[in-house]
């Protein structure tokens, strides 16, 4: 019977470092920053898509924020090669947890050191 019972969620953990990822919280610092995120201590950053339908504008304030706000700078990364992406799925805002039925996502940007390979 115990074994029914068991919690089978998790906390979000960072794709890059395996770190636990703090809650989302608002973003501050203008229009652009409209879903919460947040920063990984290695320098990932992380915004929350709670519905999983707006990816493109999620993975774009992620990057927006791991560029300290700076459009010129974003439009001129190329993927693989100056950034990293990642994704938790299926996490629940409410609960700060991954669950089988969650429906959310954080997008995650983490931006390469000029000449170092990850």
């Amino acid at each position: 019977m115990e074994k029914f019972l068991r919690d089978r969620t998790m906390r979000p953990r960072c794709p890059f470092c395996r770190r636990e990822l703090p809650p989302p919280d608002e973003v501050a610092g203008g229009d652009w920053y409209e879903f919460a995120g947040g920063f990984c201590a290695c320098g990932a950053a992380f915004a929350h898509d709670p519905t999983a339908r707006n990816g493109g504008a999620v993975l774009l304030q992620a990057m927006l924020m791991a560029c300290g706000g700076d459009m010129e700078q974003v439009l001129s990364l190329a993927p693989e090669e100056d950034y990293e992406e990642g994704w938790v799925h299926h996490y629940n805002g409410l609960t700060h947890r991954v669950e089988a039925n969650a429906f959310g996502t954080l997008y995650c940007i983490r931006r390469r050191k000029a000449g170092v390979e990850a």
